[in-house]
């Protein structure tokens, strides 16, 4: 009987151990999820280099989980990937079959000189970090033979037109042909337009996203260049849209369409602002300032639509999509600066300086939808400023945005924190230059009431 049950026990631990095997060999590992394809971007101004490239890479599948990614160029073209070469360091991918994502990392000198048209990386996926090359075993990775793509870059930021500034901000897909696609990340579109339309362009994704969500696309005009240039109205283009349109014009695109969302801006914002923007609005516009650049070009701003964020450890990034790149997902890592205004920076290649994130505009679909006399309500938070070590970036304070509501339309907004500063919109027709009108406030938790000028 003792025997039966010793080999009975034996039996048990050679199925569970092959039960193990099995499992383990048949995971999926990051080189069977990763495409055969690769391409290097690599940007020029005067043909001068960038500071900056992309890795571009695809998917073969879907799986689920956080996979990190981590990428090595042969930038020297000796056959061996050393870890000086190690570009991309465990920055959360985002996994969809067919969806490519572009990482960017430093340019080495030699990728910034020679003109190869093929670059060799070795790339991976894995299920955890790593912290030390050897980790990455061959099932986790694929070695390409890139194919490099050198874009030069002028035109796509509106740097050949005149009146550039940080406030205003411009640039759009001049380079790479793209049709209209419903998108991956939460079925957030990837469009492009016409010169310097960032700002509509990157409110066209979100809003379009919200609508299809909601069951409201119908509602909009069923032509996605079409709502851009409702926007561009709305938002008074005149090459490129000012920070300080984007609110009213935002409200008054909403109140036409009677469409249910609040939007709220931070400026100055930071890695917590970012996270918190993106697990509690259901969109977010994510505005840049570009300064400091080495060919000279005049300080202009950029506007991308934001798909997510990260956070692990001192390691934060963002995706996005870009107006001025292909279809897929842009990820970046982010830094800080440092003053008495400190910026969050991203490691952007289309720019031959320094870019910031000025502001984030965070929009939440709330229903019910507001009637015809409550049509929309925008609060504006400035975050506040913390110290740390670092570039000292100073940049032109905003005009603060100005807009009227008239005396016999209401707005219902709810502040969002006491005592930090808030504007409220609300959309105003029939009004004529220097009309004076009066804006009252009513404080309902205290049935107290102000009265202001405008």
């Amino acid at each position: 009987m003792q025997n039966n049950k010793f080999w009975g026990l034996i039996i048990l631990v050679l199925i569970v151990i092959g039960a193990i095997y099995i499992f383990s060999s048949g995971r999926t590992g990051g080189a069977d999820i990763l495409s055969e394809t690769a391409r290097v971007y690599t940007y020029t101004y005067d043909d001068v280099a960038t500071d900056y490239g992309f890795i571009e890479v695809n998917f073969e599948k879907s799986p689920s989980g956080v996979w990190y990614a981590n990428g090595l160029v042969d930038a020297n073209n000796d056959g061996v990937f050393a870890d000086s070469e190690w570009v991309v360091k465990n920055n959360q991918a985002v996994v969809q079959a067919g969806y490519a994502n572009r990482f960017s990392f430093v340019l080495a000198d030699e990728l910034k000189t020679n003109t190869a048209e093929n670059i060799s990386i070795r790339f991976s996926l894995t299920v955890s970090k790593v912290t030390a090359l050897a980790e990455i075993t061959e099932k986790d990775a694929l070695v390409f033979s890139a194919t490099r793509e050198t874009v030069p870059m002028v035109e796509q930021f509106g740097l050949n037109v005149p009146g550039a500034s940080e406030d205003l901000k411009r640039g759009v897909n001049v380079v790479y042909a793209q049709d209209f696609d419903s998108g991956i990340e939460g079925n957030i579109p990837d469009l492009t337009g016409g010169p310097m339309d960032c700002f509509a362009i990157a409110t066209a994704n979100n809003l379009i996203n919200m609508a299809q969500q909601n069951g409201r696309r119908d509602d909009l005009p069923a032509n996605p260049p079409d709502l851009i240039n409702e926007l561009k109205q709305d938002m008074q283009f005149n090459d490129g849209i000012l920070n300080r349109n984007f609110m009213p014009g935002k409200a008054a695109f909403v109140a036409r369409y009677n469409l249910p969302i609040e939007t709220r801006e931070i400026r100055r914002p930071t890695v917590d602002d970012l996270e918190e923007a993106f697990s509690s609005g259901d969109a977010v516009e994510i505005s840049t300032t570009m300064l400091r650049s080495r060919s000279n070009r005049a300080t202009t701003g950029h506007v991308l639509t934001g798909t997510g964020a990260f956070r692990d450890g001192d390691d934060g990034g963002i995706s996005v999509h870009d107006p001025a790149t292909p279809e897929g997902a842009d990820i970046y890592e982010l830094s800080q600066t440092g003053g008495d205004n400190p910026y969050l920076m991203i490691n952007y290649p289309m720019w031959d300086g320094i870019v910031i994130i000025d502001a984030i505009y965070i929009q939440n679909w709330n229903q019910p939808a507001t009637t015809d006399t409550e049509k929309s309500s925008g609060a504006q938070v400035e975050a506040e400023p913390s110290t740390t070590t670092g570039q000292n970036i100073s940049t032109t304070p905003e005009p603060e945005s100005v807009y009227n509501p008239d005396y016999n339309i209401e707005a219902t907004f709810a502040h969002v924190k006491p005592g930090e500063y808030s504007e409220i919109y609300s959309v105003v027709t029939g009004l004529q230059p220097g009309q004076e009108v009066e804006v009252w406030l009513y404080d309902q938790s205290s049935q107290g009431k102000k009265k202001y000028g405008v």
